[in-house]
């Protein structure tokens, strides 16, 4: 029999030669697994090796799976208590993923390796997550607790097509360096608005991007996947090869595959012009009236993108208007409105995306207890004045929360965002340009302490209750939830109604019908359920 050290050899050297060769095929149980290597000439008896005497235990189980890829990669593999595995869980966005210890972080550098890892995982029974940015907001999201972490970094490449048509990226990258990989060919690509995001969450969610309003939002702009599967292999998902797939990996989140490299299509990108305008609250009538009207000029003008904040600041409240323009114009019509409300400062200026992307940034701050928690509701004017009223009515509620930030964030999913989601066969979201623009509102949150995780978490979850409860009185209520900007306590693919929900669980069905997904990599938001099931 073959040693561990071996088999995984030959499993690695299979998972290169055989896997990234693929048919549709699936391995559905540990019987098929084994079929399936023996195919590649490994002896599959020395699977009973990886069981340790019998003993399934999880710790045992990831114990295994760390050695035996410490073994295989070296460097590549970051265990507790050394400097680089200290660097790497200090520096997520927030702290609660920052606690997460994993047993061991692996950081593969190609496809294979990815393939292997996953094939590893399902050997072991050790569970995993995956980290392209690391900027979810609360704790397993993309770091596993006592699992494998899988740490996308050195796949950070950013190529071109011949005709500069398509950017293939790499999971690895944020999005500051991808559009520093372009910005010398003037393109970009539709990407995130704050630089250190990661590219992998955001596209598989959604993606809104300074230019949604001309083309959509990321996940409407992706040529192809190139995905690991739950077996292991590597294919490639377009509109017309593995169109199911690449359907469901458009705001499937993580619930169908680990995608090694999104092949996005390229938008040109000139100098920008961005306003930042802070109002009193003598002024937020007509600035959220300026902001329905904006919305609904959309059609007009693609060329805006726009989102206001809610928030207290020295005792007193403000709304700080974020107007960006995707070309070099200081004044456009579409802002007019907006732009002759008196504000307290104006922060206009033109610049890079680079450059944009960074200043936003600079709004969303490391090391600080955060939580991101929306809800979505048809636009209606009097509706977003009343909840801007509940809203700062409620704020004292909090006061004592030391280093407490409450932010109401208001955005839309404007007409012109909803007729780009029918392209290319669709997009997983469920939503519809007939019934007209969605106001997404969510809450921001950051604070210093773990003894006011509870104080905060009922906080905002008794604030939606009511706003929603105002919304389902009004007729305007939506269940779509926002996957990139959800809390735990949100089940997200529910959100998409009850047709798409079915359509992705036969999906996963076809290409991962042992749950390797569901149940191996259980963070983030899966097909049935939120990734805390208790409510607040």
């Amino acid at each position: 029999m073959r040693s561990m050290w071996q088999f995984l050899g030959a499993l690695i050297a299979a998972s290169s030669l055989g896997l990234a060769q693929a048919s549709s095929s699936t391995l559905e149980t540990e019987e098929d697994v084994a079929t399936a290597l023996k195919s590649y000439g490994v002896n599959t008896a020395a699977i009973n090796t990886l069981r340790s005497a019998g003993n399934k235990s999880t710790e045992v189980a990831c114990q295994t799976a760390c050695s035996s890829l410490s073994h295989l990669y070296g460097s590549q593999v970051l265990s507790p208590d050394t400097t680089a595995y200290n660097n790497f869980t200090g520096a997520f966005w927030s702290v609660q993923q920052e606690e997460v210890q994993p047993r061991c972080i692996f950081k593969p550098s190609k496809n294979t390796e990815v393939s292997a890892v996953v094939l590893v995982s399902r050997l072991t029974q050790c569970p995993f997550a995956a980290k392209s940015g690391g900027h979810a907001a609360f704790a397993g999201a993309s770091s596993s607790p006592g699992g494998i972490t899988i740490w996308f970094t050195d796949m950070n490449e950013v190529t071109l097509n011949a005709d500069k048509s398509v950017a293939s990226i790499g999971p690895g990258n944020v999005w500051g360096m991808v559009y520093e990989a372009l910005a010398p060919y003037g393109l970009a690509v539709i990407g995130g608005r704050a630089s250190s995001i990661g590219v992998g969450g955001f596209t598989t969610g959604g993606g809104i991007s300074f230019y949604s309003n001309l083309y959509g939002w990321a996940i409407d702009n992706v040529e192809s996947y190139e995905v690991v599967t739950a077996s292991g292999h590597i294919v490639t998902a377009t509109e017309n090869k593995y169109s199911d797939l690449y359907w469901g990996l458009r705001g499937g989140g993580n619930n169908l595959g680990l995608v090694t490299k999104f092949n996005l299509y390229t938008v040109p990108s000139p100098l920008m012009y961005g306003d930042t305008r802070v109002f009193l609250e003598t002024e937020f009538d007509p600035v959220i009236n300026a902001f329905v009207n904006i919305v609904h000029d959309a059609p007009n003008d693609g060329n805006a993108q726009y989102y206001i904040a809610f928030l207290s600041t020295g005792g007193v409240n403000i709304a700080s208007a974020e107007l960006t323009y995707v070309k070099n114009v200081s004044n456009p019509p579409i802002y007019q409105q907006i732009k002759s409300i008196p504000a307290v400062s104006d922060n206009s200026t033109a610049r890079t995306l680079v450059q944009y992307a960074e200043y936003i940034d600079s709004d969303n701050p490391y090391g600080l207890r955060e939580v991101y928690w929306p809800i979505s509701a048809y636009l209606n004017e009097e509706f977003a004045k009343w909840t801007v009223d509940y809203f700062f009515s409620v704020l004292p509620q909090v006061a004592n929360v030391t280093g407490a930030q409450p932010v109401l964030v208001y955005q839309a999913v404007s007409e012109p965002m909803l007729k780009n989601m029918t392209k290319y066969g669709g997009n997983a979201l469920g939503l519809e340009a007939s019934k007209g623009p969605v106001h997404l509102m969510h809450i921001s949150f950051w604070w210093d302490n773990a003894s006011d995780d509870d104080t905060v978490y009922n906080w905002v979850g008794s604030f939606w209750d009511t706003v929603l409860a105002k919304a389902k009185d009004m007729g305007i209520y939506n269940e779509w939830i926002y996957m990139n900007y959800a809390s735990q306590f949100q089940n997200v693919i529910a959100g998409y109604g009850a047709e798409n929900k079915a359509r992705l669980q036969k999906i996963a069905a076809k290409y991962d019908p042992q749950g390797v997904w569901q149940t191996l990599q259980p963070g983030y938001f899966k097909l049935t359920h939120a990734p805390v099931v208790t409510s607040p």
